[in-house]
């Protein structure tokens, strides 16, 4: 197969097949349309250079021979300033880094990150070049990872994995969902239990059921985002220093968060006919909530973490508990205090 046409095969290749990162390296690359034949002089080769259409930034020239066989590169100085008449072969640079088309992308990409290349060649079984993989899809690839990643960890944090999920069938999916759910379902009975036994509070202010579920969802978005904050960040760099450094630095974000949201939600009870006490027992509660609720969501996979236990697949539904727990206790204690005085 000639050069032209691996050329065209490469580029069909890649819109028939999904890039990978376990696919072969062949499906990540982009075609060279930069090689001259050894035999060529360096006149000959610039020559050459100038009549074709280069889509791609020039990186490298590499040097092929009449089989197409990848036999080394030519650097763009020497084909710049060197004497025309000088031969292709005496100013090319036989050693290179290559990586073959069966190598996976993720191999080749390892290779790259530690050859520090611009662009890495790629060879066949017969070491014809057949394209090169250059910073740009490097960069990508890296970028697209830990995209994947990331909403890996997210989805592990609600309980889920979505590695493979349409592979699972209905029993795995129930296996792997249903002892989240029952950390939720405790954690729910254990509310129902604390308002049960605030249940003549209940009784004599209404408004206090009222504003309940909003209180509680704000206590749970602020578990959550201080969740993925911590679970997010870098586990070489989890230590209980930084760690703690963090905790102070999201408290302090979420007490700004808090102090926000509980005067709406005081004004709103103020305006909703709960007068000053009930404004006040709005305001404190979601304070007081946020704050715990934030500081359960970065401690406890800090935690998990010194228990060398996964905070990514634990901290979630463990942290929905805490905050949903604690937020309904310091909302009837509250109550309790400023507002029964008055019923």
């Amino acid at each position: 197969m000639s050069f032209v046409a691996r050329t065209r095969f490469l580029r069909s290749a890649r819109k028939a097949i999904p890039s990978a990162l376990a696919a072969p390296a062949l499906l990540g690359l982009r075609a060279v349309q930069t090689a001259v034949n050894v035999r060529q002089t360096l006149h000959e080769a610039l020559a050459d250079l100038r009549t074709r259409v280069i889509d791609h930034p020039v990186i490298y020239v590499y040097v092929i021979d009449d089989d197409d066989r990848l036999v080394g590169q030519l650097p763009i100085r020497e084909l710049l300033f060197s004497d025309p008449s000088t031969p292709v072969h005496a100013v090319m640079k036989s050693e290179l880094t290559t990586v073959t088309i069966d190598t996976s992308m993720e191999e080749a990409l390892g290779i790259f990150a530690k050859s520090r290349l611009l662009a890495l060649p790629v060879v066949d079984s017969e070491g014809r070049l057949v394209g090169a993989i250059d910073v740009e899809q490097y960069a990508r690839e890296q970028l697209e990872r830990a995209e994947r990643e990331r909403v890996r960890q997210v989805f592990q944090t609600l309980g889920l994995a979505v590695d493979h999920p349409e592979a699972l069938s209905p029993m795995e999916g129930f296996r792997m969902r249903m002892p989240w759910l029952c950390c939720n379902i405790g954690g729910g009975l254990l509310c129902a239990i604390v308002a049960w036994l605030f249940g003549g509070l209940l009784a004599e202010v209404v408004l206090l059921a009222f504003f309940l579920p909003l209180v509680l969802t704000l206590g749970e978005s602020i578990a959550m985002q201080s969740l993925a904050i911590t679970v997010g960040t870098d586990p070489a760099k989890r230590t209980w220093a930084t760690g703690l450094r963090a905790l102070r630095v999201e408290a302090s974000t979420a007490f700004l968060l808090a102090a926000v949201s509980g005067g709406v939600v005081a004004l709103a009870s103020l305006l909703w006919g709960g007068g000053v006490a009930g404004a006040i027992t709005m305001f404190l509660a979601v304070v007081s909530s946020m704050l715990v609720a934030s500081i359960a969501g970065g401690a406890i996979p800090m935690a998990l973490h010194a228990f060398r236990l996964d905070p990514s697949v634990a901290a979630g539904p463990i942290a929905l508990v805490v905050a949903d727990t604690a937020t309904t206790a310091m909302y009837f204690g509250l109550g309790l205090a400023f507002l029964m005085p008055t019923a």
